[in-house]
Parts: C-alpha cells; sequence; structure tokens
C-alpha cells in the first residue's frame, strides 16, 4: 500500500511541481512582458500614467464610466487589466519556492523520516496561497493558460502529492508498529 501512495505522490508532484514552477513564466506570457523586467516596468508606469488620468478626470467631477472619449475607455480597460503587481512578482516567486519544497517533501518521504508530515503541511499550505495570490488575467494579445487555473492545477496536485507522502510515512510507521 505504500508503494502505491508513492507512485501517487510521485505523480501528483510531477503534475503539480510543473505547473508551480512555471507560472512565474505564464504570467510574463500572459502579460506580453517575456520575463523582462524593463517591460514589466513599462507596463506599470502606463497603468500609473493611466490611473493618474482618470484621477484627475475624478476631482473634476467628471464620470468617467459615461465618456464616450477613447482614450479614456483605453485607459479604464488598462487599469482593469492590468494585475496588482505584488500578485505578479509574489505569484511567480512562490510557484518556484514551492515547487522547490515539493521536491525536497517527495525526497523526504522516500527517505521515511519524520520531516515529511511538516513538509507536507507546509506544502499542501503554500500551495492554497499560491492559488490565492495568483492574479486572474483575460487571454489578450498573447496566449497560453490563465495563470489562476495554472495555479489550482499546481495547488490539486500538490495537496494530493502532500497527501500522499503524509500517508506513506503513516503506513511506514504502522508497518513497523505490526512487525
Amino acid at each position: 500500500m505504500r508503494t502505491v501512495s508513492l507512485i501517487f505522490m510521485v505523480f501528483a508532484f510531477l503534475v503539480g511541481g510543473f505547473c508551480a514552477s512555471i507560472l512565474f513564466r505564464n504570467i510574463d506570457n500572459r502579460m506580453g512582458t517575456d520575463g523582462d523586467p524593463k517591460k514589466t516596468d513599462e507596463v506599470y508606469q502606463l497603468v500609473e500614467k493611466a490611473q493618474t488620468e482618470i484621477d484627475k478626470l475624478k476631482k473634476e467631477g467628471i464620470d468617467v464610466t459615461k465618456i464616450q472619449d477613447p482614450q479614456i475607455q483605453d485607459n479604464l480597460e488598462l487599469i482593469e487589466s492590468v494585475p496588482p503587481r505584488w500578485q505578479v512578482d509574489y505569484a511567480g516567486n512562490t510557484g518556484i519556492l514551492l515547487a522547490a519544497l515539493a521536491f525536497a517533501m517527495l525526497i523526504v518521504a522516500f527517505m521515511k523520516k519524520a520531516a515529511v508530515t511538516s513538509l507536507s503541511i507546509l506544502v499542501s499550505v503554500l500551495s492554497i496561497v499560491l492559488w490565492y495570490i495568483t492574479p486572474y488575467i483575460e487571454e489578450g494579445t498573447f496566449s497560453g493558460a490563465n495563470p489562476k487555473s495554472l495555479a489550482l492545477i499546481a495547488c490539486i496536485g500538490l495537496v494530493v502529492a502532500s497527501g500522499c507522502a503524509f500517508m506513506s510515512y503513516k503506513l511506514h510507521l504502522k508497518k513497523q508498529q505490526v512487525a
């Protein structure tokens, strides 16, 4: 039974770990920045400029949602379509960290160490946090899987891998007690 648990753990890790590790690249591709920090800065500078223009119009008492000016409508769409910078920065880094922790959990599970219990809990919690903080980016010019969907696949895969790692260790303990 422990062998079956380890096999499921490896398969779930391969799916979840892969999705979590490529999440940063997926977010960059969806935003059209291709991982270039300068392009990311340019996008957020455009968002800040659009936000200041919208704020200026709001201070003048103009309802920006009813204006038919194409430039203002483009600014509103840009502000809505670009996720907050903290989500973009932290989601990718958390995905890489999570993949590394899940790999460490996999190794510790095969070594039959007690640390697998704390690692499996940590990986489960971090995978849920990753799913929560990952931005939802509408499909635009650049295609690919939605980052939120990719984070959900990673979350499910890594929670299953964590559960299997935890169960494999408990089954190992049970086998030792019987023997």
